[in-house]
């Protein structure tokens, strides 16, 4: 790694920890506080930096907008589907949300792209639309975060899904599933964690405890791997792992790449029985409304911007089946794409 390449990620890394609030925080949260992530947006947090939450009981994009520019709201989080309907908004534009210095998304279903934040960028000047960090509850949630990579989309445009680098205190190493041994650098693994968040152990079960609490590290179950940059690449759980061939496909880069089209509005990738391959992904796709495009057309796009092996089928859905916490169904996707793999 050269020195300039070393300074630049020192200096992206002191962006990444400085409070761009001021003197004053004030954060908004309408996600429940008995999530992890919605006790640390709405307590904690604000109870830290001795700032000011305001707490919502669900989700409402009129009662958001009155919110921001009430309170003078600095930070909230929300799904992509949430900046969305923020921005349809029709006098979005003539709001004061000049506060909002540091609005955070989520990726569950819609994807976080360059198009989202440059509409988020033209609707709120100023105001820097990113993705909000890699965690879980285990490990109170903010563990890695692409603070400060933005510039030229790169938090956005590298490899996906990039995560970025570990918050202060927290040490992250990919190695080897089974074993504490790392694995080098570029090669995939499982992601562990150790930090003063990390959780003591299970309630009430010491077989999980010793499983995934080692020395001080828990083990997530996530496939990562850490670039000669040093920066967290996330793809995925391993139980949701692809095999193509002997080759591993991770549904979370086949869904970032897709969602690149410009006629996809949302994506679902789940395994499918193959005779010839063994596996195949599986992308069960929602075109945005007026889109005209074809199963076949995605497949094309598809050979031409993946690798072979990467190549899903593609079936378009009307919608995606969703949990009440907003993530994707996906063992009734993959109930289907068996069903449809089987009648193939």
């Amino acid at each position: 790694m050269s020195r300039a390449l070393d300074q630049r990620l020192l200096d992206r890394a002191a962006t990444a920890t400085r409070m761009p609030y001021g003197e004053r925080f004030v954060g908004l949260c309408y996600l429940p506080v008995f999530w992890i992530a919605g006790e640390d947006l709405g307590i904690l947090i604000p109870f830290v930096l001795g700032g000011t939450s305001v707490l919502m009981r669900r989700w409402d994009a009129r009662a958001v907008l009155d919110a921001i520019e009430q309170h003078r709201v600095a930070l909230m989080t929300g799904t992509v589907e949430n900046y969305l309907e923020l921005m349809a908004q029709p006098d979005i534009r003539e709001r004061d949300l000049s506060s909002l210095v540091d609005p955070q998304a989520v990726s569950f279903v819609r994807k976080m792209t360059p198009e989202v934040r440059r509409q988020w960028a033209e609707a709120v000047p100023g105001s820097l639309l990113r993705e909000s960090s890699y965690g879980m509850t285990e490990t109170h949630t903010i563990d890695v975060v692409p603070y400060g990579f933005a510039d030229d989309d790169f938090d956005l445009t590298s490899e996906p899904v990039f995560a970025g680098l570990p918050v202060p205190g927290t040490d992250v190493a990919v190695v080897e599933f089974g074993t504490q041994q790392p694995v080098a650098l570029g090669e995939v693994g499982e992601i562990i964690v150790r930090s003063p968040s990390v959780t003591a152990g299970y309630w009430r079960n010491e077989q999980a405890t010793a499983e995934q609490l080692v020395d001080g590290w828990i083990h997530t179950g996530d496939n990562g791997r850490i670039d000669e940059q040093g920066f967290l690449h996330y793809l995925g759980r391993d139980k949701e792992m692809i095999k193509v061939k002997g080759m591993s496909v991770f549904p979370a880069d086949v869904e970032m790449l897709l969602a690149q089209h410009p006629a996809v509005d949302s994506v679902a990738v789940v395994p499918a029985e193959d005779p010839e391959t063994g596996q195949r992904p599986l992308a069960f796709v929602v075109a945005k409304p007026a889109a005209e495009i074809s199963e076949a057309e995605l497949a094309e796009w598809s050979r031409a911007n993946m690798a072979p092996y990467k190549v899903p089928l593609v079936v378009l859905a009307d919608s995606l089946p969703m949990t009440a916490t907003g993530k994707v169904r996906k063992h009734e996707l993959a109930q289907e794409a068996a069903a449809k793999a089987a009648a193939r």
